[in-house]
């Protein structure tokens, strides 16, 4: 018996070191693409100056995303300036609800042009039946539960929730993290396999008010989320190899160029959960 033993933790001992040596030899393939320029921004209808975000993508773990502060930004020929934020440019565009239209993008950097168009769609108003909350009731208080997506939905649109004691949303602050949910007019993928629905829990008093906007989705921007979603949030077993990812924008730039209608609307958290 002590023989078997013996035995049993050599050959556990040998397997334990080949699993090292395979782990110390494996070696992370360079990217494929090499990116000259992140864009991220676009046209909202909710205030006149509009915001675009420029950086220089970083392919290094240990890299840092680097901002660009010296390119020419025009949206429909107005030309936006730099802010004091590195890598923001802003300009006043008075003819911001064109709905229907398509606004146009450029950017000069380094002697190359990008060009990225979206088309400003028309939202419809904010109904109670967008959310498709959970409720439960906690002694005096309301755990809350919104989900991130919704599949198969009438109308497509992007939802952003402020909750009371958190951030308003703002159109300047492009890096910020905030509650969003997402309406999407196609099925849920790999419908044989459920995806978990992700959702964010906030713990509210019932006498709380919650601020909601409604953003409008293009066609085309429906699609760039989708596929960006199926490589982010919903992954398993079953999903595929990352693809890559391609925006909006010309040229060896990642990113999409959005124009967004843009209506808000404040709540009691008592209305909500009826």
């Amino acid at each position: 018996m002590g023989l078997f033993r013996y035995i049993l933790l050599l050959v556990t001992l040998i397997f334990v070191s080949c699993k090292k040596e395979l782990i110390d030899r494996i070696t992370f393939k360079k990217p494929i693409n090499n990116y000259d320029l992140v864009i991220e921004g676009g046209v909202n209808t909710f205030k006149k100056e509009q915001f675009i975000l420029l950086s220089r993508p970083s392919l290094n773990v240990a890299g840092l995303v680097s901002a660009v502060n010296d390119a020419e930004v025009f949206i429909n020929n107005k030309q936006l300036t730099l802010t004091a934020t590195p890598g923001i440019y802003s300009g006043i565009l008075q003819e911001n609800k064109n709905y229907g239209e398509v606004y146009q993008l450029k950017v000069i950097y380094k002697g190359t042009i990008y060009i990225a168009k979206d088309t400003l769609k028309k939202v419809s108003s904010i109904k109670l039946s967008d959310f498709n909350f959970s409720s439960q009731q906690q002694d005096d208080k309301i755990l809350l539960s919104v989900p991130k997506h919704t599949f198969s939905a009438v109308e497509l649109a992007k939802i952003f929730y402020r909750f009371q004691g958190t951030s308003d949303w703002s159109v300047s602050k492009l890096d910020s993290t905030q509650t969003y949910s997402y309406a999407h007019t196609f099925a849920p993928p790999n419908g044989l396999y459920p995806i978990l629905e992700g959702r964010s829990n906030k713990t509210v008093s019932p006498a709380d008010s919650i601020q909601i906007y409604k953003f409008s989705v293009s066609n085309s921007y429906e699609k760039y989320l989708y596929s960006v979603f199926a490589e982010t949030d919903w992954k398993s077993i079953f999903s595929t190899t990352p693809g890559q990812i391609k925006g909006n924008i010309s040229g060896n730039a990642l990113g999409y160029f959005y124009c967004t209608d843009v209506i808000s609307n404040k709540f009691k958290i008592i209305d909500l959960v009826k």
